[in-house]
């Protein structure tokens, strides 16, 4: 936007404001005379897709909110409040996951399981996550204030939900809690590896890694709220990771678009512009239906000159 809105007919530059229809800022050409909205601009929101992604990119991206708040101002010259941009993020978090999980991603046969403590309100939590080794995709997440091995084996069912299949090996650091959990889903068919701290083979380095990223993440917004709160934003963190963060293995791709495979979005901005807007329904009119008065019978001549004969 940048401050700047020309005429969609003609591109002139002079163009005032001229009232909202629906929520949307509509605008005046002097020049050729026409009314229109800017073609960024979904129905019932007063600010561009641009504008909107552009907060999502910067927030997940590392940014608490008062940085994203002062980044919009300066790019695209608009001054918004941190409840706002907040608002922006749970809803357009909810559409991201949503439309992901319909994603099946190509996976390897190697998977890498670990965990890490997480910071809600005070009090750790225990945040489990998967990842397949080849694809470098994150296959599902866990958030337990414990660490048992019934939150081990949903972690593991989700993630073959996910994939499709099971692997063939799984990685996991030394906890206890994985050897009977992955004796319990995948019996036989499926090797597991204790891996040890500091080895070139066989490590967890990969999702160490990512644990390194999420802390970043969750360090700037200084802690969770609530377990709910925290679920929607580690959620819509693995779907960034997944699909628009680049990774230097991959080409500097996302592990989606490294599949090769068709994807439900590329950025935050189509997210948002796939976004369906649902209007409120409008409240039934209810019609007042008068009681008509009976019509009087009305007098013929020939009944009028009957009478004046008589």
């Amino acid at each position: 936007m940048n401050g700047v809105i020309s005429c969609k007919y003609c591109n002139s530059s002079s163009v005032v404001k001229f009232g909202t229809y629906k929520g949307v800022q509509r605008y005046f050409c002097k020049d050729c005379q026409r009314k229109f909205v800017n073609k960024d601009t979904l129905l019932k929101m007063k600010m561009p897709v641009s504008v909107i992604s552009s907060a999502m990119s910067c927030y997940y991206g590392g940014m608490p909110l008062d940085q994203v708040q002062r980044h919009l101002e300066q790019q695209h010259g608009v001054y918004l409040s941190e409840r706002g941009i907040y608002n922006w993020i749970v809803r357009f978090s909810k559409e991201a996951i949503d439309k992901a999980g319909t994603f099946k991603p190509k996976i390897g046969d190697t998977w890498v399981c670990d965990e890490t403590m997480l910071d809600i309100e005070g009090d750790k939590v225990w945040y489990f996550d998967i990842i397949d080794k080849d694809s470098r995709f994150l296959l599902a997440s866990r958030l337990s204030k414990g660490r048992s091995i019934n939150d081990a084996v949903a972690l593991f069912q989700t993630a073959n939900a996910r994939a499709g299949r099971i692997p063939r090996r799984i990685i996991t650091d030394g906890a206890n809690v994985y050897p009977d959990a992955v004796e319990r889903v995948y019996g036989a068919d499926t090797k597991h590896i204790s891996s040890k701290p500091f080895v070139d083979t066989d490590s967890t380095n990969v999702i160490e890694r990512f644990h390194g990223t999420l802390k970043q993440r969750t360090n700037v917004i200084r802690g969770f709220k609530n377990m709910a709160h925290a679920k929607l934003l580690t959620d819509a963190w693995l779907v960034h990771y997944n699909f628009f963060k680049e990774h230097e293995s991959l080409d500097n791709l996302p592990p989606a678009v490294a599949m090769k495979l068709d994807v439900p979005f590329k950025d935050w901005g189509e997210v948002v512009r796939q976004t369906k807007v649902i209007l409120p329904r409008r409240k039934p009119v209810k019609r007042i239906i008068r009681k008509r008065r009976p019509m009087r019978r009305a007098i013929t001549p020939s009944i009028v000159v009957s009478r004046v004969r008589r």
